[in-house]
């Protein structure tokens, strides 16, 4: 539910002197935290300070790739306090993190390190780990700590490419002891060239595929032409800016009555974005962009979205199963083993949290694309029923934005007492318009 917080990030000890010219090759690989290789981090070197302090912090910036063609990524690590400087560096693609993407160029400031062995690059295709040399960690040298460190892309498109990075900023005290680790990522897509005039097809809630579309809600854009990649590109944590989605991603905007859509997600045949505020409600122009902002953009034919106040939507494992947490069951995803697995059944009594989207406007407002970092609960007066019974007060224990997703909303519900055994339908009404029929939780005592 929270993409932003999925990622594990990459750290890397800048080793006391003794230890450095122990290891004149360079740190050893897969110490970067990333969960794809195993976790391990630089916490067994550099004990007592968490990663992330509040005393500075680590940044990575460079452009659109072009496929094949070198640039630079600038690594920036900032901390009042340091006075030496170090980093590694991978680089993956996003829709499988356990590949290598592209190609470091080793020089005086930059090692590259292959796996699984350790030698030096080239690597031939095998995972690669780029981190300072020796002299680049610049001892004496107050803050920044800025390393330029060249790549360069695939030959070809592969959609997002992340890159996950951490660096010691180390006071050069010739102990490992009061370095300061902070950690990183970035994701980047190729440059906009898309040359070809989308198509749009229709658009619906993104949670029941119904229509109309409320303002703030997640919804979807279907139909053609929306990226020359195979792949899907999904907003990431990089991508957020002064706490807010972008309006445009991987060469695509959305426009709905004129104003742009922050989004979430993008393939060739649809657009997962939330809604903007109208001016008016009713059947609006909608239209998506490619190339925004650029003098090679390109509009698709307007279509028409019917935009309303509410449209409240569960989102479902399987169309039927509301998509949910068992709260009393250790926040195990709540649906029958048939339908996930891994899930479990809820009890009278028990507490569960279930997802949606399309229940209006909260208390305070957050308008689309705020990440809303704490709760703001619904504005408007509503109604929740579970198996036909209708909630007391006290078993509705919240409702409203999930704090760390634009457009989602959570209801934190007791399931009352007299609800029978089955699947056990779970309705919220709000003024004349209610949720999907046919979203049940499967309840068992």
């Amino acid at each position: 539910m929270n993409p932003s917080k999925m990622y594990a990030f990459a750290c890397l000890a800048l080793l006391a002197p003794a230890a450095v010219f122990a290891r004149s090759a360079g740190p050893p690989i897969k110490r970067t935290g990333a969960a794809v290789d195993g976790g391990l981090n630089c916490t067994a070197c550099h004990r007592g300070t968490p990663v992330n302090s509040e005393f500075g912090r680590m940044s990575l910036t460079t452009t659109p790739y072009q496929p094949g063609v070198k640039q630079t990524i600038t690594v920036r690590i900032e901390d009042s306090q340091a006075m030496r400087w170090g980093f590694q560096m991978i680089a993956r693609l996003r829709s499988d993190e356990t590949k290598q993407a592209g190609t470091f160029t080793a020089n005086d400031n930059t090692l590259v390190h292959c796996n699984p062995d350790e030698r030096n690059a080239p690597c031939n295709g095998d995972l690669e780990f780029a981190s300072h040399t020796l002299a680049a960690t610049k001892p004496g040298t107050p803050s920044p700590g800025i390393f330029a460190v060249e790549w360069t892309p695939p030959a070809q498109d592969v959609g997002e490419i992340i890159f996950y990075a951490a660096g010691n900023a180390a006071n050069n005290s010739n102990t490992n002891a009061g370095d300061h680790i902070y950690t990183t990522s970035m994701v980047i897509r190729p440059v906009c060239n898309l040359t070809q005039k989308p198509t749009l097809l229709g658009a619906a809630d993104a949670a029941s595929f119904r229509s109309p579309v409320s303002p703030n809600s997640l919804f979807s854009i279907f139909g053609s032409g929306f990226s020359s990649s195979t792949n899907s590109f999904r907003a990431a944590t990089s991508d957020v800016v002064d706490n807010k989605l972008p309006t445009s991603m991987a060469c695509i905007a959305v426009e709905i009555g004129g104003r742009r859509a922050p989004l979430l997600f993008v393939n060739r045949g649809q657009i997962n974005a939330q809604a903007p505020v109208p001016q008016n409600y009713g059947d609006l122009d909608m239209q998506v962009i490619l190339n925004p902002g650029t003098p090679n953009e390109i509009r698709s034919d307007t279509a028409k979205v019917r935009i309303s106040v509410y449209n409240p939507s569960w989102f479902t494992f399987d169309g039927k199963t509301i998509a949910g947490l068992n709260v009393s069951s250790n926040n195990a995803l709540l649906a029958e083993p048939s339908v996930v697995p891994t899930g479990v059944v809820a009890h009278p009594g028990d507490i569960v949290t279930l997802f949606g989207t399309g229940f209006g406007y909260s208390e305070p407002l957050h308008l689309p694309g705020e990440i809303p970092g704490k709760a703001a609960g619904l504005r408007d007066p509503f109604t929740v029923s579970i198996g036909g019974i209708q909630l007391a007060p006290a078993d509705i224990l919240y409702a409203g934005l999930t704090p760390d997703t634009p457009g989602l909303y959570q209801f934190n519900l007791r399931v009352p007492a007299g609800v029978a055994d089955g699947n056990a339908p779970v309705v919220v009404r709000l003024v004349d318009t209610q949720t999907q029929s046919g979203a049940t939780i499967p309840i068992r005592r």
